[in-house]
């Protein structure tokens, strides 16, 4: 393919949109200098490529990750998509090409054997060469950004509380990687049956489901009405969570109070 210096792409966003990119690599058999988002510009005086979203494009390039890689490759790519890996879009396209060259290398280091290239194994065929360590530092970064990622999930899963509010749950997090889509399936087959809006004030994204479906969507901001009787719910919150941790609550019972609300709400305006 052809390296050009000075190419680069610049898409949407959005996950559909990098697959895009890389569909736009292949297929005009370029490889792009660096890939921004839209709402990241190029620097004065550089030109960039835009790269329009098309969802076969995307899916082409997102069902070849399984044939060519593995199925785990799938969840790999989409999870790292929504850390914020430094250089991500760059990283992971490089990822996925060296996927398609080294297949199953790239997401499992169980076949990382020294084995010289081109040495036949039993079978006449020729071995393939292990990641060498460039490809292996690429690797090992994308695995971290995603084993962060799913801790991440695992914590905030564990750690999230909804309040009530007519005839919808709310719950608002502050997480440092974009979870909420992850999370957003997680409570669809757990509250399947209730109404919940999951509010990421870090990323200003909302998670919405109601019986039709689920959607994650752009939110700014969000005001909610003052919660009824608010101090006795956070106090029963903090008195339950002491008791459950089998440890004695402290001596001051607002400090308590104040650190579940810290722990289990964001700062929302109009919340009281």
């Amino acid at each position: 393919m052809d390296i050009g210096n000075d190419l680069e792409y610049i898409y949407d966003g959005t996950f559909e949109g990098f697959l895009c990119c890389v569909y736009a690599s292949l297929t005009r058999r370029e490889v792009p200098r660096h890939i921004y988002v839209e709402t990241g510009l190029p620097l004065l005086g550089e030109t960039a490529t835009w790269i329009q979203t098309d969802w076969e494009q995307a899916q082409t390039v997102y069902v070849s990750l399984s044939r060519k890689i593995g199925i785990e490759a799938q969840d790999i790519v989409k999870e790292a998509f929504l850390t914020h890996m430094y250089d991500r879009e760059m990283r992971l396209y490089r990822f996925i090409i060296l996927g398609y060259k080294l297949g199953r290398l790239v997401i499992t280091d169980e076949d990382w054997v020294e084995i010289p290239e081109g040495t036949p194994t039993s079978s006449g065929r020729k071995a393939r060469c292990i990641p060498d360590l460039c490809q292996r530092e690429l690797i090992l970064q994308v695995w971290e950004a995603v084993k962060n990622y799913r801790m991440e999930v695992k914590n905030v899963e564990g750690s999230m509380h909804f309040r009530s509010y007519a005839d919808v749950m709310v719950a608002c997090i502050m997480p440092h990687n974009r979870v909420l889509p992850s999370l957003a399936e997680f409570f669809e087959k757990r509250f399947r049956e209730n109404n919940f809006l999951v509010y990421d004030k870090t990323h200003q994204m909302a998670a919405v489901h109601r019986q039709e479906g689920t959607m994650v969507t752009s939110m700014k901001e969000m005001q909610l009405p003052v919660l009824y009787d608010e101090k006795n719910v956070y106090e029963r919150l903090w008195r339950s969570w002491y008791d459950r941790l089998h440890i004695e609550p402290p001596m001051k019972a607002h400090y308590a109070m104040n650190e579940m609300k810290n722990r289990l709400w964001c700062e929302l305006g109009g919340t009281g």
